[in-house]
């Protein structure tokens, strides 16, 4: 049996999500990721992402303007196409939410940042603002404020969230 698709959103999954929101009150969920640095060649940094079906070797190097190699893709590259893949991806189920069947939908993503804090004591801010291009066969500007504030990629980038960082024991 085939599940309704709307914009490559299985509707009866998110259905059930929202029920079980309903229901609940919340639904936490916690993402872990384990990775590599290595001290030596490239890729600099190797992580295994796994999904509900499979897993996925990500890498990544520094440019080379950090020293790196930039050979694989950078951090911070992986962190705009991870706001855009979310984005994308909650404006797509906001979308078939309310009835809008899209024929087409691309986003550009724009990070503007300064180096200067990496490499020296500047209190210079590191990032300085994202940027995303909404492009759409159908007018989604009823939907783009909606997608904004349901995006948990967006959510991450715009609250201030806790951060813990901590050394733990190696064996």
């Amino acid at each position: 049996m085939s599940n309704l698709r709307v914009n490559n959103i299985d509707q009866d999954s998110v259905k059930d999500l929202r029920k079980k929101v309903e229901e609940n009150g919340s639904i936490p969920m916690e993402r872990v990721i384990e990775g590599e640095f290595r001290l030596e060649g490239s890729p600099m940094f190797v992580a295994e992402m796994r999904t509900e079906t499979t897993k996925v070797v990500v890498t990544a190097d520094e440019p080379k303007v950090l020293g790196g190699q930039g050979v694989h893709g950078t951090p911070l590259s992986y962190v705009l196409f991870g706001i855009l893949a979310c984005f994308a991806s909650t404006l797509a189920i906001v979308a078939s939410d309310k009835g809008i069947s899209l024929g087409k939908l691309r986003v550009t993503g724009r990070i503007q940042y300064d180096l200067a804090p990496v490499v020296t004591e500047s209190d210079s801010k590191i990032i300085s603002k994202v940027i995303i291009d909404v492009g759409s066969d159908k007018n989604l500007e009823s939907v783009l404020p909606i997608a904004v504030k349901r995006c948990p990629a967006l959510y991450l980038t715009i609250n201030p969230i806790p951060v813990e960082v901590r050394q733990v024991q190696q064996g």
